[in-house]
């Protein structure tokens, strides 16, 4: 049997690592602690950002959306855009890595939206060709138009 010295099996070793590929892929998951008035707070989701989208897995196998809004060290308080009586405490939550966005365009008018912009009227299902960020920086003052007709609410301020 032939004797490797130290620096041969060390060498031979690091270009055997250095050959291996990492392969699949990471996805962060949380779990649902607990879940109340709307709010689902989740444990394990430290990459998660303000207002990011998350898929919580619900009891009845369909994803709700939800979307991160109270990021504190160890949890998350979510907003539930969905029936979270469908969510109990042990339920998965997956990350997107996408922020809060709805569709925008003439598509929507006269139409009965909820809070994603997916139609609740019955109609048909809106195809908007683009979507617009729901957190934005709003234009500036000397940006925007001057009020030019005033808007009538019914009360006097």
């Amino acid at each position: 049997m032939a004797e490797i010295s130290m620096k041969e099996l060390s060498k031979e070793l690091r270009e055997a690592i250095d050959k291996l590929k990492a392969e699949g892929t990471t996805k962060d998951t949380g779990i649902v602690i607990r879940i109340g008035d709307g709010i689902a707070w989740i444990y394990g989701l430290k990459s998660a950002g303000y207002n990011e989208m998350l898929e919580i897995d619900g009891t009845d196998g369909n994803k709700i959306t939800a979307f991160a809004l109270n990021l504190m060290e160890d949890e998350i308080g979510a907003v539930v855009l969905g029936e979270d009586t469908k969510i109990k405490a042990g339920c998965r939550v997956h990350l997107t890595g996408k922020v809060l966005e709805v569709p925008v365009g003439p598509e929507l008018v006269g139409r009965v939206v909820n809070p994603l912009g997916q139609a609740l009227d019955g109609g048909p299902a809106i195809k908007a060709k683009q979507t617009g960020l729901v957190e934005r920086d709003a234009p500036g003052v000397l940006d925007r138009k001057s009020v030019h007709e005033p808007l009538m609410t019914g009360i006097v301020a």
